[in-house]
């Protein structure tokens, strides 16, 4: 969480971002929220983007999810065991 008085100068990796505050850089996220007053300017990757009203983003956004299947990183590969 960037804070109302926050600034990040540089790339941030979470799995969830909430902006109030000011970010420069590029972001990866499987959410990110930007709040009223909340400012990021980068290029963003993420599943989910929520800007409030009066909050300003600007850059590029990319969507994690590609042909409707949501790319997951290999350590995260859900392995699925089915037993008759």
């Amino acid at each position: 969480m960037v804070g109302k008085t926050g600034l990040i100068i540089g790339d941030v990796y979470a799995q969830k971002v909430i902006i109030s505050g000011r970010v420069t850089g590029n972001v990866e996220a499987k959410t990110i929220e930007i709040l009223a007053n909340g400012r990021l300017e980068g290029a963003i990757t993420s599943d989910e983007l929520v800007i409030e009203r009066k909050g300003m983003f600007l850059g590029q956004s990319k969507n994690n999810i590609k042909d409707g299947i949501q790319v997951l990183p290999k350590e995260a590969t859900p392995s699925i065991e089915i037993k008759k």
